[in-house]
């Protein structure tokens, strides 16, 4: 599955334009240019010519970042995306998070992940922008969130069938009988309740 394409704007579907958005992967800026979300992909498309798309799947986290004191010192739509993306040179772009070690991104097993965080002029249309990604992201349900509710699912059928767990017929957790009014002691012995003084 491709992650980010060359894409062009989307056609249809689109459920929010912004236009006059500076956009910077990981730390690095790719200019203004207008970004488009649409019900089957994120694109945008840089007024110097750069664009790119993507996929909702690979899209692990969007929020509005509303902290100025940070990088890009700006409100803006941040979105984490479950891949090292790599330029068009194939040499992987800067990661911005300081917590990245050596490490992990020699690890070919590792795809690393890539910020990318969407500035608007108009920052009074964030909100706008979110919640027309989380709309659309909801079209594309992770596969592995469904494979838990199957499972989940077969939990509650195992238990149905009263063979299983799940089965509390034998009245393991019914409330205890509160016949007597005297207090117990540790070896059931009766004991007299405690006087007040």
């Amino acid at each position: 599955m491709v992650v980010v394409t060359s894409l062009g704007p989307p056609e249809e579907g689109i459920h929010h334009k912004e236009e006059s958005t500076t956009t910077y992967i990981n730390e690095k800026s790719l200019g203004k240019g207008t970004l488009y979300v649409s019900e089957s992909r994120v694109s945008w498309v840089g007024d110097a010519g750069h664009k790119f798309s993507l996929e909702y799947p690979h899209i692990s986290l969007h929020a509005v970042s509303r902290d100025t004191t940070t990088f890009p010192f700006a409100e803006n739509i941040y979105l984490m995306i479950d891949v090292r993306l790599v330029d068009h040179e194939s040499t992987p772009t800067p990661t911005s998070t300081p917590e990245t070690s050596e490490d992990e991104s020699d690890d070919p097993d590792d795809p690393g992940m890539t910020e990318i965080r969407f500035v608007p002029d108009n920052v009074a249309k964030l909100q706008d922008i979110f919640k027309a990604m989380s709309d659309c992201q909801m079209l594309h349900p992770d596969p592995e969130d469904e494979n838990e509710d199957e499972d989940d699912d077969d939990l509650q059928d195992d238990g149905a069938d009263g063979d299983q767990a799940g089965d509390d017929e034998d009245g393991a957790f019914d409330d205890a009988d509160e016949e007597d009014t005297k207090c117990r002691g540790d070896n059931g012995h009766q004991e007299e309740p405690m006087e007040e003084s």
